[in-house]
């Protein structure tokens, strides 16, 4: 009787691990879903911060190709956690899907985009900070990047509406039209 038991046991675990797994695997875009949907959105992202600067009356191209490219770039890479997170946050169900994506793929761009600039701020002061990984370097790292963070959050986000906004509205239901 205790073997019994046992083997329920074990059995319950590896059906567990097993939905778990598939719950991982199925959630992940094909790779033409990552390659081609990375590149659309770092364009969008890229062209929207162009768009939203040219209506600011910016008229520096250097700069505002720039900042347009950090704007790609945080597009570029969170595409993917943020569709996964997406995907595999809703459970198969499209309302939710819509949410998760919502928020992961429009919390991921927003986040990396200050990360990329946080760390072009670094290498702006680096000429002026202590030598690598020693206790200060570390700290004025830390703070140089969070102090970048906190002023693209402040300042930067305004970019992204309200063309970002639609565009992220666009990318969320064709996510949830692409999920099984």
């Amino acid at each position: 009787m205790n073997s019994t038991r046992q083997a329920g046991i074990a059995a319950d675990r590896t059906s567990l691990l097993g939905r778990t797994g598939r719950a991982l695997a199925g959630a992940m875009p094909d790779w033409r879903t990552t390659l081609a949907g990375s590149a659309v959105w770092a364009v969008a992202m890229g062209l929207m911060a162009v768009a939203k600067l040219a209506w600011m009356r910016w008229y520096e191209p250097e700069r505002i190709a720039l900042i347009a490219s950090f704007f790609a770039a945080g597009g570029l890479v969170a595409f993917l956690p943020g569709i996964y997170l997406g995907r595999l946050l809703s459970r198969g169900r499209r309302d939710a899907g819509f949410a998760a994506t919502f928020l992961a793929l429009g919390i991921g761009t927003i986040a990396l985009t200050a990360f990329f600039i946080g760390l072009q701020y670094r290498q702006y002061y680096a000429a002026w900070h202590d030598p690598f990984l020693s206790v200060h370097w570390i700290f004025q790292f830390i703070f140089t990047v969070g102090a970048a963070v906190y002023q693209f959050l402040v300042l930067g986000t305004r970019v992204y509406f309200p063309l970002g906004f639609l565009l992220l509205v666009a990318a969320c239901l064709w996510n949830v039209r692409g999920m099984r």
